[in-house]
């Protein structure tokens, strides 16, 4: 009887859970508003209905009453529950429930395609939880109470959930973890054993990092000097219009002197480049040209006079009205706002000057690390060291006595300290393009690697080179390296206990992958969300 009872109490939890998550689902049809985003809220009360795609000509609408809402209003309110603010991940909320909706559209149409149509029975089992007592049994009380429109809602979000499941069921089976479900994608053993052998050998690394994102000074200078013309600055003011036909007006009204040049800075100016006072701010030349889009705009605008307007440009965004208000004059690279503006401009669009700066000094850096005979050095006398006689170094008997104190720097480590770089032990880890979970990564402590895992060119550098052998100067990410391996090791084949889980895990990312990429779809999220959403 106890154990009767037993096997009632745990059918009873069950139930109760599997219902959590049923009315789990549900409230992602049921409740629309966005709790707690003020934002969000508002738009749905303007007069405007943003569609962020189509699904085989279905629109995916942002509209009360919309899967797209009831997803966008379940995943805010998830993360709010999570302690999140909210307020700060529109996009990403967004992006979330846009993809959700797709799969889901995906799903329905192909459910209907293979002429399934989830029986009348499944849906009242699927329903039954979320009219349970607190006791996780169902009471025909609370159904009885229940308003009628919202068991309608209920019934229709319990078949949505049941479509989806019986598509994902098939595709990628329904028995989660395991290589003998029924359906879906399976493996065998021998996979298994292909994949977890596949981390076996690990290679590790020291290396030298000669870091991108600054020059010296005089380096700086030196770029300035031959490119003066890019840094040269021009005195001039602009108006700046949308649409073409009001800057054309407005150039009429000045040129006819029903207003001034700087009236219409005031009055009409979207002051898209400039200041409030309509002065340019992006006036170097190198900005003038990304402005001016064309070289004969260009040429029209830094050819004006002083006093001079220009006629109707158009730019980059908008159409623009130039004045020349003085002489243009160079660059003063005396002044450190001035060093810090060239080094911008090569760090925005010559940083390959920079990388083969470094890349110079860590050729240098290599033939020293090849070259430099190894030495003996006293730590105790401070961080840097003392450099021993080299007759010591034979004295295995002082060497003993100087403990912990005393020690051996070889010719890469000589080389680092004569180049002022810090050397970076890699501990060992495998090829692993894409840092796949089913086996060692790339170390996630290097900070110089972290680009590594989608970068297979680099890979291949790495794990080409022999033990003790030392790689040519290489960019990855923002560092010139130089890289020497260490050691390779074969180890023992990783734990395959997780691998159902996480070869599950994979195939379900590789399905809203394919769903995302397929032709039926009109993806248009980023310019609706960014240019007709948020900013109206």
């Amino acid at each position: 009887m106890a154990e009767e009872e037993k096997k009632t109490s745990v059918k009873k939890t069950d139930g109760a859970k599997i219902g959590a998550v049923i009315i789990l689902i549900i409230s992602a049809i049921v409740f629309i508003p966005v709790g707690g985003s003020a934002v969000i809220s508002s738009i749905l009360q303007k007069n405007r209905t943003p569609v962020f795609g189509k699904f085989k000509g279905q629109k995916i609408e942002y509209k009360a009453g919309s899967d797209f809402a009831a997803n966008v209003s379940y995943i805010a309110q998830r993360y709010q529950s999570y302690g999140y603010d909210t307020s700060q991940m529109y996009s990403y909320i967004f992006e979330q429930a846009f993809q959700s909706t797709v799969q889901n559209m995906y799903a329905e149409n192909a459910v209907k395609k293979s002429g399934y149509s989830v029986p009348e029975a499944a849906v009242n089992r699927a329903i039954l939880p979320y009219f349970y007592d607190e006791n996780g049994v169902y009471s025909s009380k609370i159904f009885n109470q229940a308003d009628e429109s919202q068991k309608s809602e209920i019934r229709t979000a319990a078949e949505k959930s049941l479509v989806y499941s019986r598509f994902t069921d098939d595709v990628l089976g329904s028995d989660y973890g395991s290589s003998s479900k029924l359906y879906g994608l399976k493996y065998c053993s021998k996979e298994e054993n292909f994949v977890s052998a596949m981390g076996s050998e690990k290679h590790s690394f020291v290396l030298a990092a000669f870091p991108t994102d600054t020059l010296p000074r005089e380096e700086t200078v030196k770029f300035a000097n031959e490119h003066s013309e890019f840094f040269r600055k021009y005195n001039l003011s602009a108006i700046s219009l949308t649409e073409k036909l009001d800057a054309d007006n407005t150039l009429k009204s000045i040129n006819d002197g029903e207003t001034t040049f700087d009236a219409a800075v005031t009055d009409v100016s979207e002051k898209l480049y400039t200041d409030s006072d309509g002065k340019l701010t992006s006036s170097y030349y190198y900005q003038l040209k990304n402005i001016t889009v064309d070289e004969e705009n260009l040429n029209k605008v830094i050819g004006l006079k002083t006093g001079e307007i220009s006629e109707v440009i158009q730019t980059s965004r908008g159409y623009t009205i130039f004045r020349c208000d003085g002489d243009s004059s160079a660059i003063d690279m005396s002044q450190d706002e001035s060093v810090d503006t060239v080094l911008n401009y090569i760090k925005g669009y010559e940083i390959s000057y920079i990388e083969n700066y470094y890349t110079g000094i860590a050729g240098n850096f290599k033939t020293d690390a090849v070259t430099l005979p190894s030495a003996y050095f006293d730590m105790s006398e401070g961080e840097n060291g003392v450099e021993l006689d080299p007759n010591v170094r034979a004295d295995a008997k002082k060497i003993d006595e100087g403990g912990e104190s005393i020690v051996l720097l070889d010719s890469f480590a000589m080389a680092c300290r004569k180049h002022g770089v810090t050397k970076v032990e890699v501990p060992a880890f495998p090829v692993n393009f894409g840092n796949s979970q089913f086996y060692a990564t790339v170390p996630s402590d290097v900070s110089e690697l972290s680009s590594l895992s989608s970068n297979a060119s680099v890979f291949e550098t790495l794990f080409s080179l022999k033990k003790d052998e030392i790689s040519a100067p290489f960019v990855l990410g923002s560092n010139v390296l130089v890289v020497k391996c260490v050691g390779i090791q074969k180890d023992d084949p990783d734990e395959k206990d997780n691998y159902a889980v996480n070869a599950e895990s994979y195939d379900s990312d590789d399905l809203r992958k394919e769903i995302m990429a397929s032709p039926d779809l009109e993806n248009n999220f980023i310019e609706t969300f960014y240019g007709k959403f948020m900013n109206n």
